[in-house]
Parts: C-alpha cells; structure tokens; sequence
C-alpha cells in the first residue's frame, strides 16, 4: 500500500491538532496531566515513522481517540477499507448482546463449523474484551461500551487475505474452537434475518422516513429509522389524522442514528405543540489577547485553587482564565417554532431507545423528556451529539472535532452517559433465537396500564 510524503503527513497531523485546540467542546473533561501539545508531539514522532498509509491513519486515529467524544474521530480512506491486505474479514456477522460478542449468523461455507449464536470467548488466544482493549480502544471511541460495539466488530477481525483467526467459542455452556480464513468475497448467510414480532400489528403507512402500525386494541407504533430524512417532517404532518384517534403512542428510535434535529422536532410538536425548548448547549469561545494577558501573567499555569487566592471572584480574570483553559464558553439555551403543526397526539407515549439511538435521535429524547410525560423504555442511548466541524484530508480519509457541548436541558451530563431509560429493558439472545421482541412487549404492556 502507497506511503504519502512526510510533509502532507505533519500537515494534515497538524491540521487535526488545530482544530481541536480551537474548536474541541469539552476540554473541561481533563485535568491538567493531559496536555494536548505533548500527545501532539508524541503522535508527530510515530507517524513519521509509518511505513504506508493504514499504518499512518491508524496513528491519526490514536491521537483522536484521545479526546474520549463519540462525535470526534477519523474515517479511513476508501483505498484502505478497500484493501484485500488490511479489511479481509471472517464471513460471520456479530453482535453485542447480553454484554457478550455473539455470533448471530454465519456465511453458507462454516454453517457446520460456528454455532449459531455462540459466544465468543477468545480471540488469537486471547480473551475478548481484552484482546478488544488492546487491538480496538486506542484507536476509537470507547466510553460506552454497548454504543461503539457497532464500531468495535466493524474492525475486530480484519487482516490480510488468506490470513486465518482462531476463536475459541461457547455453545450453551460447551466450549470449542474454530480456525476461520479471512476472505474478501460477499458473505452469503446461511440463516434468514430475524424479524422480532411482539404481538399482530396492522401497517397503515411505511414510507423511508418512518412507519405506522396499529394494534388491534389502537395504539399506534410509529417506528422511525432516522433523522437524516428531511421529507420526516412534512410526511408525519400528513398523517396526522391516521395519529389522531390513537388511544397511545410508541415512538421507536432504537436503532435511529441520528441526523437533522430539525426533523427530530417536527416529530417532537405533534406531542407538545409548535413552540417548545429545544437546546441547552454550550460553544467554545477562543480570544486570542486574553490568552495573551493570561500568558503574560501565568494564569495558564495555575490551578484552579491558585487561581481563587490570587485573583478571588475578579470576573475579568476569570474570563482570562476560563480562556487560557479551553472552558470559555458561549451558552445557548433556546427554544424552536415549528409552523403549520396539524394539531397536537393527546395519550400516554412512551419512547422506546437503546445503545444506538445517537445523535439527533438524543437530541429528541431531551426534548420529549423534559416536554412531555413520554416514558423512555429499552437501554441507555449512545451517549454523543453536538455539530461536528468535519475536513476531508488530501490522503483520502478525514476527520470531525465535536464544536458543541450539549447537556440534557434539567442540565445533567448525558455525554459518555446516555440517557438513561425509565424502564431498562433490553433484547437478548433469547429474544433472537426465539424472534421475540420482548422491549416492544414491556413498551405495550406499559402503555396498556396506562389506558385501561
């Protein structure tokens, strides 16, 4: 695989290391020990000794880890995901369910070798979390560990064509090994794809932005897959006389990304009418002649103890040292004006999240939760949002700094976190193997309770 000058390599290091000094929103997560300068220095020295440019990424991806935020972080270029040498893979899909690594469906040529849902015990001989430890969570997010595990299978067995892996497995309590080849060819699985069904439900709208189905006692299930779709809006305000006379209402987001939270609010208004607060934010602000005046008279070197015996409650040396220490910051606690809302949904609602429900699918939890009387049933969310500043790299791959520290709008942490269900329910292998949805039967037994 090609190797790129040394020059573009400083560069486009240097590049990351600037936008995030300037634009990173949550400096305040660190103390003092972890010095951004000395990590840029340190991840200078090894990709100037990368050999080929996987090698040099896989240092770009070390370096952004760094700054623990799901919405910051490098995208390989399509050279690499590409490449026979580095992305061959296994043919088995995996998932993370009931806190383990399971297999959930094989290609047709190992259907009588791996088990179907067998747990992954090791990997190379090594256990699996922490062979993941060591070969995965340097170079990604890792906080929340149900929320990356999407990220962590995507690169836990690739390698070279041909290559082989040795796994050692579990079958319902019995152990046994397999040694899979690593193969560039389309996987063709051997088991039809699970269709999780709780009860007979009636579909009476399903478009790409999101679908409606009815139980036979009336309570509507409006399944949206993301917030990404900009026709969501305009689409369920059409519907709204197929909403109206429902007796409850299921929003699922479980597995919603993300995408535009204004789409996010238009869902939000038919439960809570066109005006409502939608943000509680906060945006980093850098004034070069503070650092300056801070620098001058080494703010930038106390601690915070230090500082409030020498300069008290001083408001104009706060700023100077909030500034000198990445935790200036410009507040935006707003609300949003939906127009042309049909009308408002009256009944109990409950909202169904789990691990990877992310971004401005978050977004429209803290708006129903702190709008509404919606319960959140299923598992904590993914755990990041905010507006990342995103840059192509000339090398092909790229990367995003999150410019936005949000917070729940009661003003709690929900970064790293999630937030946390009212109801914790989640699917487990059972539930897969019998095609069971048991969080959706817990979300209609919830709402039925709520209307008999």
């Amino acid at each position: 695989m090609k190797n790129i000058t040394d020059e573009q390599k400083i560069y486009e290091l240097s590049l990351i290391w600037k936008e995030a000094e300037y634009n990173f929103a949550f400096w305040h997560k660190f103390d003092k020990s972890f010095n951004w300068d000395e990590e840029y220095k340190k991840a200078l020295e090894r990709v100037l000794k990368t050999k080929n440019i996987y090698e040099y990424y896989k240092e770009l991806m070390r370096f952004v880890a760094l700054l623990k935020d799901g919405h910051t972080g490098v995208w390989l270029p399509k050279e690499v995901i590409n490449s026979d040498e580095y992305f061959s893979t296994i043919p088995l899909l995996v998932q993370f369910i009931d806190n383990e690594y399971v297999i959930t469906n094989v290609d047709v040529s190992i259907k009588d070798i791996v088990k179907r849902y067998s747990i992954i015990r090791m990997i190379d001989g090594i256990p699996t979390k922490k062979y993941i430890k060591e070969n995965i969570y340097p170079y990604i997010w890792h906080e929340k560990e149900d929320s990356c595990a999407y990220q962590t299978i995507a690169y836990l067995f690739r390698g070279p064509l041909n290559s082989n892996v040795e796994l050692l497995l579990e079958d319902n309590g019995v152990e046994y090994n397999v040694i899979l080849t690593r193969t560039n060819k389309k996987i063709q699985y051997y088991y039809p794809q699970v269709k999780f069904s709780s009860e007979p439900l009636t579909t009476i709208y399903d478009s790409k932005s999101h679908m409606i189905q009815m139980t036979n006692d009336g309570i509507t299930i409006i399944t949206i897959p993301s917030m990404m779709n900009d026709e969501l809006g305009e689409e369920i305000f059409k519907n709204y006389e197929l909403l109206k006379n429902a007796k409850g209402y299921i929003i699922d987001i479980r597995n919603n990304g993300g995408g535009n939270s204004n789409n996010a609010d238009h869902v939000a208004s038919l439960f809570i009418g066109n005006s409502f607060r939608t943000d509680n934010a906060y945006h980093p602000i850098h004034i070069g002649a503070y650092k300056a005046w801070g620098k001058y008279n080494k703010v930038n070197e106390m601690t915070e103890e230090e500082f409030k015996q020498q300069y008290g409650d001083n408001p104009f040396y706060e700023k100077i040292y909030k500034i000198c220490n990445h935790v200036y910051y410009e507040h935006n606690d707003s609300d949003t004006e939906i127009q042309d809302v049909p009308g408002k949904l009256d009944g109990p609602i409950v909202i169904l999240s789990s691990a990877y429900t992310a971004s401005a699918a978050e977004n429209f939890i803290n708006v129903m939760k702190y709008n509404t009387n919606a319960i959140i049933i299923g598992s904590a969310s993914f755990g990041s949002t905010g507006q990342p500043l995103m840059y192509e790299l000339e090398s092909g791959g790229g990367f995003r700094i999150c410019t936005r520290r949000s917070l729940a709008l009661d003003g709690s942490e929900f970064i790293n976190y999630g937030f946390k269900p009212d109801i914790e329910c989640c699917l487990s292998i059972d539930d897969l193997k019998t095609n069971a949805d048991s969080v959706m039967k817990k979300a209609l037994e919830t709402i039925r309770e709520k209307i008999h």
